[in-house]
């Protein structure tokens, strides 16, 4: 992706919406949020916990931002995490293109925070 203004993600536009590729069905849970923290102001960690789930696998947008912070809060909750290469996505910034910023972001992960696979 590329030419990104900034713009507000603007819950039920079509950027907010699941893309086709995921396997998500009508019982899952879903979690709103207004953070790049996903655990902030919501009910994600007491549904986790309400369900029993220790092991998370990511995916989202924006890499830099919720992805970053989502898998960094995760982890320090003590959650075992799991990601597919390139289950990310972001746009090209002043300093890096996405696939740059993808990369990046994905060797500190793996590093420190999760299993990539």
């Amino acid at each position: 992706m590329s030419g990104h203004e900034n713009s507000l993600l603007l819950k039920d536009s079509t950027e907010w919406k699941l893309i086709s590729e995921l396997n998500y069905q009508r019982n899952d849970f879903y979690i709103n949020k207004t953070h790049p923290n996903s655990f902030y102001k919501t009910k994600l960690q007491e549904t986790l916990n309400n369900l029993q789930v220790r092991e998370l696998e990511i995916c989202g947008a924006q890499t830099e931002y919720c992805v970053d912070t989502t898998i960094k809060m995760a982890h320090g909750l003590g959650y075992q995490l799991s990601m597919k290469h390139g289950a990310s996505s972001t746009f090209d910034n002043q300093f890096m293109t996405a696939k740059e910023t993808i990369k990046f972001y994905e060797n500190i992960w793996e590093e420190y925070f999760l299993d990539l696979f």
